[in-house]
């Protein structure tokens, strides 16, 4: 929902109140009875439409989702990089010393030896 939907949210909670106001002061003839039941009204008829207009966001959201004609783009993918020969001879010389250095490691003393230690 957008920011928009608040003055929605207003709206109803103000025709909840002046309802429940005017139909209480009607029944009741008390202000202060009136104020209470008003200020309930007000809470009941703005989240009452707040359930209202989530259902029906959902309903459109749903709606689009699932329509027949929906034509989806295909994905760009970027074309490959040239590598030119100084980035190449880089990575070859990366990878041949990561090979020795793979191959000439030492066995690692286990944990419990290095923590008794």
């Amino acid at each position: 929902m957008n920011d928009d939907a608040k003055y929605f949210f207003f709206l109803s909670g103000f025709v909840g109140f002046v309802f429940f106001f005017s139909f209480s002061l009607f029944l009741y003839h008390d202000p202060l009875r009136s104020l209470l039941y008003g200020s309930i009204g007000s809470l009941f008829f703005s989240l009452s439409w707040r359930m209202l207009l989530m259902s029906a966001l959902k309903k459109v959201q749903f709606s689009k989702e699932n329509e027949p004609n929906k034509v989806s783009k295909p994905e760009v993918v970027p074309a490959p990089q040239p590598v030119d020969r100084k980035n190449r001879e880089a990575i070859k010389s990366a990878m041949k010393a990561n090979i020795e250095a793979s191959s000439q490691k030492k066995p690692q003393p286990e944990l419990s030896q290095s923590l008794n230690q």
